[in-house]
């Protein structure tokens, strides 16, 4: 947008808003006079259809035109007040009362024709309209009035008078960045028009074609600016990796040494990997695989074959846990080929941490896993060619890992999600990469049986339990709190731990671990699981990912309503990781209509990418991922759950553009990237680590 226009300009430059003022909008995230045109509302008042007091009905919401027949009478009551009024029209007469608004006394006189608009209620033969918002008659009225998102000290008709400034501003400029023939060929509508029904909608429908015109906008910037950074890779340098066939045959051997034949998905997924590393332009590739489909597998060998071509490779894990566990995974692998791994946390020993660092320098150790110690600034690579990151670490892993490496070269980059993504999210925050599915499981895995339960059959929750560890299993316990807190009801882990020393499972050998335990004390417990030394093991969600125990067959989650459904799927995937028969119970004495459904799902389906699609229709994208976590941009105007058709129509568009002008250098293309940049730079600069 021009800088010449008042979209540039903070709020406070607005009649009537004061610092203070502009400090409740900041809490809206409104800081300039664009956020407040971003500001959409989430319904609207329909002024238009007006009803005869004589068919009103309780409980309606209705809008009526009445003359004031009483003077205001103003009830105190202590600090409380009620302010009433009669109304009439040509049908009848009802009661107008205004609780705790003793100033509207003074706003209406007898004979006044107002317009009214509130929720009936009646008591006995009686009808009164409770708090009602009015307007004269003849007040320059739309007949859908915007209802926006508040907070305390804001009202409605703060927000819309400033809003009516801004686009009545004969400072408002647009930069219309939409190429003219996407805008034909879709059917939209320029950016002034959208913005002006969106707000102050002439209809219902002009309100949808404003909406669609800013979601269409909102989905198709991002998909065009990543894809086009995609482009603009191949303008950048990478050595190809070409394996010898004496490597080639080693390979082969380190496949076959994995104990168990690769599935179809994981096939596919490899021969991807060979051709981009064949590539000389980096490769951006998201591995996207179910719970158990075999993602860590696909890496160590992507690794081997880095480390048969002389190269350096990085694993980068969301936790030290899933860090020193994958260490020792591909540590076991990798010695009887004499590929050396390594491993870099942020708390090692300082001694340690120097000779670890001598060696990636060197090109000793070719094989790297730790955790975001990977990308400080004294780490030095000899040959970094491939970087295998989680989705946590989306944006800008690459590019730092790059300037610590001794090559002028950027390296190859898997992203490896645990969480299945549904297919419109993807196109979304992965638009610039490379994506393979992996939907298949490997041969003998049982469907793990999955119920909800209530504090009521906790008895027979933890005869289950008895039953498992019977068979020599182990028990996994989750609860959503560390501790528990005086504001909030919840099974705490901490608690949780304390009932089952003193309860009927106290005879088992029982084991806690949370986030804030020390690094020593989760090793401690990580090495008496792998031992098999405890039974029961109660954790917070720490455990989501990472922890691979065969014989773990049952997983109690406390509280699950407060999981997320694709957390809840990761969580079930810490059980059922052989051929054992598995279980998973839901605990939760919620009775929310959302909650409930979420549940339901979980147990009707075993499919990450199905519980995926069902997660996102139920609670939005915002609480599907976490925002800030996962890089979403935070969209306005784009609903998910109906945006789809328009989800494919704004990435055919910009599929066509780019098909055209990959780096978006025409004349008709110009303005797409520095729009992009300018809305989503700080977000792909920084990674939510």
């Amino acid at each position: 947008m021009s800088k010449r226009s008042i979209l540039d300009e903070k709020v406070s430059v607005l009649r009537g808003i004061s610092d203070k003022r502009a400090a409740l909008f900041s809490k809206l995230a409104v800081h300039s006079c664009e956020d407040l045109l971003w500001h959409l509302p989430r319904d609207y008042e329909d002024w238009s259809v007006l009803s005869d007091i004589c068919d009103l009905a309780d409980e309606d919401t209705a809008c009526f035109r009445a003359s004031v027949v009483t003077v205001p009478q103003l009830n105190r009551r202590g600090r409380n007040s009620q302010t009433v009024v009669k109304l009439q029209d040509d049908t009848g007469v009802i009661s107008a009362v205004w609780f705790n608004q003793p100033w509207i006394a003074k706003q209406i006189n007898r004979g006044d024709l107002l317009l009214v608009r509130g929720r009936i209620k009646r008591a006995g033969r009686y009808f009164s309209v409770q708090n009602p918002q009015f307007f004269r008659e003849g007040a320059d009225l739309p007949p859908l009035l915007p209802i926006y998102p508040l907070t305390e000290g804001l009202t409605q008709n703060i927000i819309r008078d400033a809003i009516r400034q801004v686009l009545n501003s004969d400072r408002l400029v647009f930069s219309e960045f939409l190429p003219a023939a996407s805008r034909r060929d879709h059917q939209l509508a320029s950016q002034a028009y959208a913005f002006s029904e969106i707000h102050f909608p002439s209809s219902r429908h002009a309100a949808e074609v404003g909406r669609r015109r800013l979601a269409f906008e909102e989905l198709f910037l991002i998909m065009a600016g990543l894809r086009s950074l995609k482009s603009e890779r191949t303008l950048l340098e990478r050595q190809a990796i070409l394996l010898s066939a004496e490597a080639e045959a080693q390979l082969r051997k380190m496949e076959q040494s994995l104990g168990f034949a690769l599935t179809k998905s994981q096939q596919e997924t490899l021969a991807a990997i060979r051709r981009d590393l064949e590539r000389t332009c980096p490769a951006y590739r998201l591995i996207q695989g179910d719970v158990g489909s075999g993602k860590t597998a696909i890496a160590m060998l992507a690794m081997a074959r880095v480390a048969l071509a002389g190269k350096q490779s990085v694993m980068m894990a969301p936790t030290s846990i899933l860090a020193q566990q994958h260490f020792e995974s591909l540590t076991d692998f990798f010695e009887p080929f004499g590929i050396k791994t390594g491993l870099l946390l942020g708390g090692m020993p300082a001694a340690a941490r120097r000779q670890t660092l001598s060696d990636i320098e060197s090109g000793e150790i070719q094989c790297l896993i730790g955790t975001h110690a990977l990308i400080s600034g004294d780490v030095k690579y000899r040959q970094l060619a491939l970087c295998i990151t989680d989705e946590q670490h989306r944006f800008g892993v690459e590019q730092r890992l790059n300037l610590s490496s001794t090559e002028e070269v950027y390296p190859h980059v898997l992203v490896m999600s645990a969480t299945p993504i549904p297919r419109s999210l993807a196109m979304i925050l992965y638009g610039d990469l490379d994506i393979s599915e992996m939907r298949d499981m490997p041969a003998g895995r049982q469907p793990i049986l999955t119920y909800t339960a209530r504090s009521k059959d906790r008895p027979r929750v933890e005869a289950m339990i008895e039953a498992q560890i019977e068979k020599g299993h182990l028990a996994y316990i989750v609860c959503p709190a560390i501790e528990s807190s005086d504001f909030i009801k919840l099974e705490s882990a901490e608690e949780v731990f304390s009932r089952l020393q003193k309860g009927s499972l106290s005879h088992r050998r029982l084991a806690l671990l949370h986030g804030r335990m020390k690094a020593q004390e989760k090793d401690s417990i990580m090495r008496a699981l792998s031992a098999g030394d405890i039974d029961i093991l109660v954790s917070t969600s720490v455990i989501e990912v990472g922890i691979d125990q065969k014989e773990a067959t049952i997983l109690i989650v406390e509280n699950a309503e407060r999981f997320g459904l694709a957390q809840l799927h990761q969580l079930r995937g810490r059980v059922g990781r052989s051929y054992y028969e598995s279980y998973c119970i839901l605990m939760s004495d919620s009775d929310d209509d959302i909650a409930r459904k979420r549940l339901t799902a979980l147990c009707r389906h075993n499919d990450g990418f199905k519980i995926a699609e069902e997660d996102l229709r139920l609670r939005g994208p915002g609480d599907f991922f976490g925002v800030r976590q996962s890089g979403l941009p935070d969209f306005k105007a784009s609903d998910f759950s109906r945006d789809r058709d328009l989800l494919v129509e704004a990435a055919g568009a910009a599929e066509k553009i780019l098909s055209e002008d990959p780096l978006l250098q025409a004349a008709e293309n110009r303005l797409i990237l520095p729009e992009f940049t300018r809305r989503y730079a700080e977000r792909l600069k920084n990674p939510a680590i």
